[in-house]
């Protein structure tokens, strides 16, 4: 088939990013802010919730000290002093966090950087020997506006020792939108960001009316001047939501005006307004609700006040937004203006009492550890006796590789005193982490040479003193297994083989079955045959491939030590990742055991020529003297990346082989980068190997200077691979046999189609859902077929119902965005349509329903649209037509990246799934396109990419094992301007053709089309010579997408659709051959 348009096949919405979700407790700071003279009582505390209590506020001196905050701080004669008395909240509440509050105002300016760091640690100083957690800051002016209030934090976060200390950063809305662009930053260096509602952009004016932390906008309060408002802006800036704590006043602001009784947010008072405590106003009369605002009004003769009464609608229903949004908190301030006496006739401190009964916070913890733990092997060898595993993250590595441990010829093996303490330090990490601890294993051997690896396993005696040596230093140490490395040297005599088959067999004898044995095994000796490979395969646990090591050790001509792929210029073809796996795959060693190395180090050496860099990469003379004595040589990723930033450097990146280089003068660095250890992890998990292997973990800039991202080589190796694993099972409830789902959709054809799929040819028994699309909804609330034909078509499938699992129907929005948000504001209208849906669903058999209104939808009808969400689901639910019930779904545009914008996130995670469409239509309609990539693509950062939109998603707030990944079965073509300029974003006409399997694979056999895997996104491109531009996924790419899917806990994948999946099997790979890759439930 083969649908010729310039009109886009999905409508695309380009939009932006915010951030995930999950039920817990969160955050609820506590106010102690007593008068000068004043002195207080902890007891009346003791029953509160507060996770966090601050004291304050203390101001900066000139001399950079803080003054006290009472006169009565220290000890008296018949006192402990206000200081005491509030630390010994330690005593009542042992959890919670102690902070000192701190008052920036805008004459504490930074005269530079060195001063705003002075003084971030001189208040840091000043908190720890009061003996505070940390320090609860409130910044407004010049030092929150100033370039260096960065530095500042980052000093603040940081004691004196190094460690980190709890810092809390207070703006105000007011405040907050002169530095919205830079908020994101200063949340890194902070545990909350305090939204403090005391300050408005409105408060400009001082006699501007404004009411206490209004909660929505209305006609008289601009959204700016709300918390709803506010929280939407900071989370629009990047703030992730679980570092927000919405800050909220106790008591209410009253105002002298003429006229109480039509003054609104906004207007103008006779007089500045005055705070006041909830026990001088709670037993008012003449009260009345603003709902929008959730505040309460009280009138007076000539005044006009705002309050946040503890009732349910007030402060109450501030309470529930709060646990609907998913925020990190919320704080009141202060204890001492919420009636602790119990005035108002609700006991003392009421709206503390109702925050710590109503907050139930949904935390929101981001984090992308998948489900399933890959392989990966994280080396720490020579030169990691100082490394800080808290650097990491648990589920970055599977085992840590350290040593190396050192044969002896008295046949003891030594461990350097520095590789104890280190093990020491990963166990404590381990331990303090969680999630499953990592395995540590020993390695052996790696320094040692032919010689002595021959001396001591040629001898019975030797050998057998050697493995009882090694068997006490794995109980002593308490290592989880040994890595063995003899790879120094290559094997290279006819005996060497049957010495190390013999030991690893006799090692694996004596060693508990539980504890692993490790071979690392060295490509020169591979390649001449030196390894008995029955014997290995069977007594070794992983087998650890040195792909990083394919370049000689005497080379004279410029070579890479990791070439993934051969290419144009490389002396030896047989050295390079992919030649060395087959290698060893062709003899006999299992898939499984089989590991990939990449190292963090660069390899450098010194050319015997200048070089432009134009030309051939490999095969330019070496001077091999001049390498050996080379200074100041780049020797880790954090050179490569500040080499790169000098202009003067020589960047390359060799297509053929998947590998980069750069050439800084005369010196020519070979080098793995994030894209090029990303081909190599996709290689790797498509090919079904046992994992990858990360050499030189210090080395892959482990403190995030340069890049900013730290470990950029192991995180792009965490990013992209995928293991062997099986789909899980469901729970009983679940009515499908398998808790990942496989959907089909079922495209109604068009009347005049083609090879059309009929009903019957449908392979229900692999689907564990049909989605057969679609019908339109039009602005009536109606709902009908586009043809006649259609519907019968739905009427025929009606017979084959008792085959699908999950029968859905999608539904299409057929109207004007206007007539869409007028449905959407009535609540009649939007009653109507739930029922019209469920009314057509019923009376088709179908038993859940997908929406596809999203080019539709805007931040205006976001509320109304949630609403029309839970009528529809409330009723599809009720009377279920079946014993799993009825099902309500959205499709989405990939595009549509900032969901929380958009639509409600606790809303979306209550429906079925929502579908992520796939993405195949071009952005720009006139650049090469590239289809549905799994990763991002380099240097194209208009193309977003599958894992991008899932992170964003996610971190949005939309519950992962929501998200069902739609894979297309069809393909894309598009004409090039100039035949000969072919690649990613290259000008092409602006129409384009959607084409399917049937008709790929013939186009695809075409003479002179060359058909290219980009293994770093997993996305398939072909050419022609007659300038056709093709973009398709194939076998291979959605097989890894399907996986990508599993590991990540997704809902599942999705066919769209079965209709493009060549169907009659034209191609000779059966029918329905994307289908089938997707399918199976284990991989």
């Amino acid at each position: 088939m083969s649908l010729r348009t310039s009109v886009a096949f999905f409508c695309l919405t380009l939009l932006v990013v915010i951030e995930d979700v999950k039920s817990s407790s969160c955050a609820f700071y506590c106010f102690v802010v007593p008068s000068r003279k004043d002195t207080f009582d902890i007891a009346p505390f003791h029953n509160l919730s507060c996770t966090h209590f601050v004291y304050g506020f203390s101001r900066i001196r000139p001399d950079m000290s803080l003054r006290s905050i009472t006169s009565r701080d220290n000890l008296e004669i018949m006192s402990p002093g206000n200081l005491r008395k509030f630390l010994g909240l330690r005593n009542t509440h042992p959890h919670a966090t102690l902070l000192l509050g701190v008052q920036m105002t805008a004459n504490d300016v930074f005269q530079d950087v060195r001063h705003a760091r002075r003084t971030a640690e001189l208040i840091t100083y000043s908190a720890m020997k009061r003996h505070f957690d940390g320090v609860f800051l409130r910044m407004e002016g010049p030092p929150l506006e100033s370039t260096t209030s960065q530095h500042f934090l980052s000093a603040l976060s940081l004691t004196q020792s190094g460690a980190s200390s709890q810092t809390t950063l207070a703006i105000s809305p007011r405040w907050m939108l002169r530095v919205i662009n830079r908020l994101y930053e200063f949340a890194d260096y902070v545990e909350h960001i305090y939204l403090d509602m005391e300050e408005l952009p409105s408060s400009e004016d001082p006699y501007s009316v404004r009411h206490v932390d209004p909660l929505m906008p209305s006609d008289s309060i601009p959204l700016e001047d709300t918390i709803s408002g506010s929280v939407d802006k900071m989370l629009s800036s990047g703030v992730p939501a679980e570092k927000i704590v919405v800050g909220l006043t106790s008591g209410g602001r009253s105002y002298r005006v003429r006229n109480p009784r039509t003054t609104t947010h906004g207007d103008i008072a006779m007089q500045e307004g005055v705070r006041r405590r909830l026990q001088d106003i709670c037993l008012l009369t003449r009260t009345s609700l603003d709902a929008k605002a959730a505040c309460t009004v009280i009138e007076g003769r000539f005044s006009w006040t705002s309050a946040n009464f503890p009732k349910e609608q007030s402060l109450g229903k501030k309470i529930q937004w709060f646990t609907q949004e998913g925020l990190g908190g919320v704080g009141i301030s202060s204890l001492q203006d919420d009636d602790p006496k119990g005035k108002c006739g609700a006991g003392s401190y009421p709206s503390h009492t109702m925050i710590g009964k109503m907050l139930k916070c949904r935390v929101r913890e981001y984090q992308r550890r998948p489900p399933i733990q890959c392989t990966r092997l994280c080396y720490l060898n020579e030169g990691a006796e100082e490394f800080d595993p808290n650097l990491l993250l648990p589920h970055w590595c599977s085992h840590f590789i350290v040593g190396p441990a050192d044969i002896q010829l008295n046949d003891n093996v030594e461990v350097p005193p520095a590789v104890p303490k280190l093990m020491a330090r990963i166990n404590q990490w381990m331990q303090d982490s969680e999630g499953k601890p990592a395995k540590i294993i020993l390695s052996i051997g790696e320094r040692q040479s032919n010689d002595i690896w021959r001396m001591e396993l040629g001898s019975i005696i030797k050998r057998k003193h050697l493995i009882n040596n090694i068997k006490n230093l794995v109980h002593s140490l308490d290592v989880s297994g040994v890595e063995i490395s003899w790879t120094l040297g290559q094997l290279d005599a006819v005996l060497d083989p049957t010495f190390l088959s013999q030991f690893l067999a006799d090692l694996r004898t004596v060693l508990p079955k539980n504890i692993h044995i490790f071979l690392s095994v060295n490509p020169l000796s591979s390649f001449s045959g030196r390894y008995d490979i029955d014997v290995i395969a069977n007594v070794t646990n992983l087998i650890i491939l040195q792909t990083h090591r394919l370049q000689s050790s005497r080379a004279t001509l410029t070579e890479h030590h990791s070439p993934m792929f051969p290419s144009v210029g490389l002396q030896d073809t047989r050295m390079t990742v992919e030649s060395f796996v087959k290698d060893m795959i062709s003899r006999g060693v299992p898939r499984k055991k089989i590991i990939v190395s990449v190292t963090s180090a660069p390899t450098s050496t010194t050319l015997k020529d200048k070089w432009d860099g134009s030309g051939e990469v490999f095969g330019r003379p070496i001077d091999s003297l001049a390498s050996s004595t080379l200074l100041n040589r780049i020797t880790s990723q954090t050179e490569i990346c500040r080499a790169l930033e000098n202009n003067n450097t020589v960047f390359r990146w060799v297509e053929g082989s998947g590998i980069p280089i750069l050439v800084r003068g005369n010196e020519f660095v070979a080098y793995d980068n994030e894209k090029s250890a990303k081909i190599k992890t996709t290689w790797s998990s498509l090919n079904n190997l046992g994992g990858m292997a990360v050499h030189g973990l210090p080395l892959d800039n482990p403190n995030g200077e340069c890049p900013e991202r730290p470990f950029p080589i192991l995180q792009s190796i965490v990013d992209a691979q995928v293991c062997s694993l099986c789909a899980p099972k469901a729970d009983k409830s679940n009515c499908s046999s398998s808790s990942f789902q496989t959907v089909c959709n079922y495209r109604l054809p068009e009347p005049d189609e083609a090879q059309r799929l009929a009903p019957a040819n449908i392979p229900f028994e692999r689907c564990s859902g049909v989605v057969v699309e679609h019908a339109m909804i039009d602005a009536n609330s109606s709902i009908h077929f586009v043809s006649k034909k259609q519907e019968q078509v739905v009427k025929e499938l009606k017979k084959f119902r008792s085959r699908a699992k999950s029968f859905v129907i999608s539904l299409r929005c057929s109207m004007q965005e206007k007539e869409f948000a007028q449905l959407m504001q009535s609540a009649p209208k939007r009653l109507k349509l739930a029922t019209s849906i469920r009314s057509f669903v019923d009376g088709l058999s179908f038993n859940g329903v997908e929406l596809r209104c999203a080019d539709l939808l805007s931040k205006t009808t976001k509320i109304q649209f949630a609403h029309f969400l839970r009528i529809l689901n409330k009723e599809m639910k009720a009377k279920k037509s079946d014993g799993c019930g009825n099902t309500v779904s959205l499709r989405l545009s990939a595009w549509q990246s900032d969901l929380r914008s958009i639509y409600d996130i606790v809303v979306l995670n209550s429906l079925n799934q929502i579908v992520l469409e796939p993405f195949t239509v071009p952005l720009l309609p006139d650049t090469a396109f590239v289809h549905s990539p799994l990763f991002p693509i380099s240097n194209h950062s208009s193309i977003t990419s599958i894992d991008v939109i899932v992170r964003r998603w996610e971190s949005s707030g939309l519950d992962r094992s929501k998200i069902l990944l739609q894979i297309p079965s069809y393909g894309m073509e598009q004409l090039l301007v100039n035949r000969s300029d072919v690649g990613i974003g290259r000008p092409t006409e602006k129409e384009y053709a959607v084409i399917g399997q049937a008709e790929l694979c013939q186009r695809l056999k075409y003479a002179g089309t060359v058909r290219e895997t980009h293994w770093d996104s997993m996305s398939v491109n072909a050419w022609t010579t007659g300038g056709r531009w093709i973009s398709i996924d194939d076998q291979q790419t959605v097989k890894y997408k399907m996986r990508y899917a599993l590991r990540e806990g997704l809902a599942g994948v999705g066919l769209m659709s079965l209709n493009e999946d060549d169907h009659m099997g034209t191609c000779g790979s059966g029918a329905f051959p994307i289908l089938r890759s997707i399918a199976a439930k284990c991989h």
